[in-house]
């Protein structure tokens, strides 16, 4: 595998230099799934002490972080995906757990509410302890929102500035 990686990477250099840059892309894509095999084959390594086994396993999971969420930066559309589902996601939490307050929140009220939230600039008109659960469920969503908006501005950088 990582001889597969090595010859995926040169590949898409010299498909670069060329300026068959479409085709190299799909070259270096591939390069960043074997890695991440490589990774995985890594920590079960018989000879790898501990700590060094802990780091492939952090080096791992990021990987698949960025696959999932962004492809490596050579699947844009799943970072939106990811928007989505977030803002989706928390809206029901918000719509479920609002239905209880008075006067209980709409799915637009909701929608508003997460969307605000996601980019960390949540509001709660008359919420005034920390501890309740729209604020607790606010903080995560807000928090899941920078991760998810630092890796998008990474992956648009990548794939539009360059490496």
């Amino acid at each position: 595998y990582q001889q597969a990686v090595r010859a995926n990477r040169q590949l898409a250099v010299a498909l670069q230099s060329q300026g068959l840059n479409e085709d190299a892309t799909r070259f270096a894509y591939r390069a960043q799934v074997l890695q991440k095999t490589v990774f995985q084959f890594q920590i079960f390594q018989p000879h790898v002490k501990l700590k060094q086994r802990a780091r492939m396993s952090g080096a791992w999971l990021f990987s698949w972080f960025l696959f999932l969420i962004s492809g490596y930066g050579y699947r844009l559309w799943r970072s939106f995906l990811a928007y989505a589902l977030v803002i989706i996601g928390f809206m029901v939490a918000y719509y479920l757990f609002g239905a209880s307050d008075l006067p209980p929140l709409s799915l637009v009220n909701a929608l508003g509410l997460s969307m605000t939230s996601f980019h960390g600039r949540g509001f709660f008109p008359g919420v005034t302890q920390l501890n309740d659960t729209l604020t607790i469920l606010a903080s995560v969503e807000a928090f899941i929102g920078l991760i998810l908006e630092a890796t998008f501005i990474a992956t648009l950088t990548q794939r539009f500035f360059g490496k």
